[in-house]
């Protein structure tokens, strides 16, 4: 069918949001036939067709002025039928984390992706979903989000080394807190600072000490890694007054 003969019903279908049309100008960009999915869609008139589910996928094939695209069409006669298959189409399925496109990412050669990867297997970190059931390993973390971008602003000398800190460290499961912490000071506010020193401070300052560190910057309204940071470096200076 033609893209531009495809309609939407406003009873029951959603306006386009700025995040959409973002989304659909970003795709109008990168567009790849291995990447198409088919329009479902309800016949309510002899000539009338409604979408159900891929209005976006429409929109943007209407704009790259594709004549014909391959569509699924289903039965629902009434309007109240539509709704609840617009509602089924858009609720029965399983959401794509960002864990599963990391791991795409990274099967597909991602240059940025690679990068995350080489630098947390040299030091020694393990991505991974942690559920409150999860036996959990030093160096494990979820932080996938902040270990992304930690590699992409700093680099993956800089990013090995906040995350290495960590992983000598003994923590269990690294949290984003502490791999902002660690950025802070080793980028930041102390760059050369002795790496042993800052180790042994996380060693000893440990869960107890991220824990505290999260009542007081929730007390005083500052962010939790700039506390926990702060208390690593209270530590290392206490130890060289001594």
């Amino acid at each position: 069918m033609a893209p531009t003969s495809l309609m939407v019903d406003g009873t029951y279908q959603r306006d386009l949001s700025e995040r959409s049309i973002r989304l659909i100008r970003r795709t109008i960009e990168t567009f790849r036939w291995n990447r198409y999915k088919p329009p479902i869609a309800v016949q309510t008139g002899p000539a009338t067709l409604h979408v159900i589910d891929g209005q976006h996928t429409a929109i943007i094939a209407a704009t790259l002025k594709i004549p014909e695209i391959l569509i699924l069409i289903v039965g629902a006669e009434s309007v109240d039928e539509r709704a609840r298959a617009f509602v089924g189409h858009n609720l029965d399925r399983i959401k794509v984390t960002p864990f599963d496109i990391y791991r795409a990412l990274l099967a597909s050669g991602d240059e940025d992706a690679v990068d995350v990867d080489n630098v947390c297997k040299r030091a020694g970190v393990r991505i991974r979903v942690i559920s409150p059931s999860s036996a959990i390993a030093e160096g494990d973390t979820a932080a996938l989000g902040l270990v992304r971008r930690l590699v992409k602003k700093r680099g993956v000398v800089p990013a090995r080394k906040v995350l290495q800190c960590l992983v000598k460290a003994k923590r269990a499961p690294i949290t984003g807190a502490e791999i902002l912490a660690s950025e802070y000071i080793l980028c930041e506010e102390r760059k050369n600072i002795d790496l042993d020193a800052l180790t042994a401070a996380m060693r000893i300052e440990g869960t107890d000490g991220l824990l505290r560190a999260h009542a007081k910057a929730k007390t005083e309204g500052q962010p939790i890694f700039r506390e926990v940071a702060n208390r690593w470096l209270r530590r290392i200076d206490r130890s060289h007054d001594a």
